[in-house]
């Protein structure tokens, strides 16, 4: 995490670097999410808040990576 998402967070940018990690990247992460590349780096550097749709499929994102990890285990 960059320094300044880190002076930024919040329990969005939180979420959303958690299923950055989940996804492998900026534009799979944004992929699926269904928004533009450019949207998901405002959103990461707190630079604005992601609508609350965002937000829950960032939450189902990371929910599904930790079911995942869990069932490998």
């Amino acid at each position: 995490m960059s320094a300044a998402a880190m002076s930024s967070e919040t329990r969005q940018t939180l979420t959303l670097y958690r299923a950055l990690k989940n996804c492998g990247g900026e534009a799979e992460l944004a992929k699926a999410l269904d928004v533009s590349v450019e949207s998901l780096s405002r959103w990461l550097t707190g630079h604005e808040a992601p609508s609350v749709k965002v937000y829950m499929a960032a939450l189902s994102l990371v929910a599904a990576g930790r079911i995942k990890r869990a069932k490998s285990t």
